[in-house]
């Protein structure tokens, strides 16, 4: 048990240890984080997200016309009644 606290405290000191360096240390001019943002932000990453969130869009729009349909099956079509023999008393 003391084991187990400890070894979650050292995963949570190297975690804030891992993003003060991601958001504080320079790499060249910029940190980690300025450059993801630069990278992120360019025209070809805006219409690449773009045409992501439109397939998104359209995939949920897909899947929830599925669900729908399976939750909410059509009625069954009615069969017709084969038609009925009529039976003569004898005479």
């Amino acid at each position: 048990m003391v084991g187990d606290f400890f070894k979650r405290l050292t995963n949570g000191v190297v975690f804030l240890l891992a993003a003060l360096t991601f958001f504080l240390v320079p790499i060249g001019r910029k940190t980690a984080a300025q450059h993801l943002v630069a990278i992120f932000s360019t025209p070809p990453a805006r219409e690449a997200a773009s045409a992501f969130a439109h397939i998104a869009r359209r995939i949920t729009t897909e899947a929830r016309t599925e669900l729908d349909k399976l939750r909410n099956p059509p009625p069954a079509p009615r069969e017709p009644k084969p038609p009925t023999a009529k039976v003569r008393p004898p005479s």
